[in-house]
């Protein structure tokens, strides 16, 4: 009954979308969109800028931008509209009877992005479009939400009180243009991973989408960190400051996003053979870093048992770790692995701060 409900609603809501026709000069090729006062932005010239390339370069792929908030009702009306009758869902592997289900799940989580203003990105397989590519790589990325500065775009992945990051040093906050795109390049990542590697594949393992996360969002980083150093050569600021930031997941109680190591990784190769590279190559390059992290199952969940106790001994609240805690039960923390995790984080807290002092 359940399942008949949610279907009849998906129905509705794809009627109700639809009226959306209107829009459709706002679909997937944005160049060809008529200008607002919000488009001109800096911003969103930028980002306009990151997505051209994109298409250039996987012409087999659509991009589409949506920018969520007031907007959400004609973006929701956009997707609809790309994504036809029947689409499908690449990111993750799933039995034929599952389609609809799963497409429900992704269009409802696509929606809740766009009304917090949060970037993420879906692979879909779309249903006889009309007249743009098969493959759509869905992006909600608001560009003045997320880097209309650089204390904003720092705050973007630090969720520290303001007295800590007020003592930020300017030098070492992220710049609002460097952060939009590695931002755009991190989320492209994930549509190209789905589409050229793979999906995500099924498991009935409690955490397997934990740690699928743990391992794409390495691969992500050091992929936008390579795009970025093919950009700006060598000696640019952010890609220290990126380090130190993504660091300190764990002041975050976002041990999944701890990718420091994997972009280190990145810092080891010589800038002057990443400006070499094409952007494929750069692909294949953060798709080996990803790899080189792929520890298996029982590991992480050891690595996860240690970062909740880390995050216990930088300071994290209790509230915050509730249900990281429940998730690794009865699962020991490795005490040097605790150690190098707390030492780690103070380390690039301080290097952030410009001091010891502690969140």
């Amino acid at each position: 009954m359940f399942h008949q409900i949610r279907k009849a609603h998906a129905r509705l809501l794809s009627i109700m979308l639809c009226l959306g026709l209107v829009v459709t000069a706002y679909g997937v090729n944005a160049e060809t969109e008529a200008d607002t006062p919000e488009k001109n932005t800096a911003s969103q010239a930028l980002l306009d800028k990151k997505l051209a390339y994109y298409r250039h370069l996987y012409p087999e792929i659509s991009f589409l931008q949506l920018k969520g908030g007031s907007e959400t009702v004609a973006d929701m009306m956009a997707l609809d509209l790309t994504l036809g009758y029947q689409p499908t869902n690449m990111d993750y592997e799933h039995p034929p009877e599952a389609r609809d289900d799963l497409v429900f799940v992704s269009v409802w989580r696509i929606m809740r992005m766009l009304q917090s203003r949060t970037p993420s990105s879906s692979l879909f397989k779309a249903d006889t479009p009309l007249g743009w590519q098969q493959h759509v790589c869905v992006l909600t990325i608001n560009p003045d939400e997320i880097a209309a500065d650089s204390l904003r775009a720092t705050r973007y992945l630090l969720d520290l009180p303001s007295k800590v990051l007020k003592k930020i040093p300017k030098q070492m906050q992220l710049t609002s243009a460097d952060y939009l795109e590695f931002v755009v390049d991190h989320e492209v990542y994930h549509c190209l991973q789905s589409m050229y590697v793979g999906p995500q594949k099924m498991s009935d393992k409690e955490l397997w989408a934990e740690y699928n996360t743990f391992i794409e969002e390495k691969g992500a980083d050091a992929y936008a960190l390579g795009m970025h150093i093919k950009t700006q050569g060598e000696g640019s600021s952010f890609v220290r400051n990126i380090q130190r930031i993504r660091g300190m997941s764990l002041y975050n109680a976002d041990p999944d996003h701890l990718t420091y190591t994997a972009l280190e990784q990145v810092e080891k190769i010589p800038a002057e053979n990443i400006v070499a590279m094409s952007g494929n190559e750069i692909l294949e390059m953060a798709n080996r870093i990803k790899a080189s992290f792929c520890i298996g199952y029982d590991k992480y969940t050891l690595y996860l048992a240690s970062a909740v106790q880390a995050m216990k001994e930088i300071g994290v609240g209790m509230s915050a770790l509730e249900e990281l805690q429940k998730n690794v039960k009865g699962i020991q923390a490795d005490p040097v692995q605790v150690k190098e995790l707390v030492k780690n984080s103070r380390r690039c807290l301080a290097e952030l701060s410009g001091n010891n002092v502690e969140p």
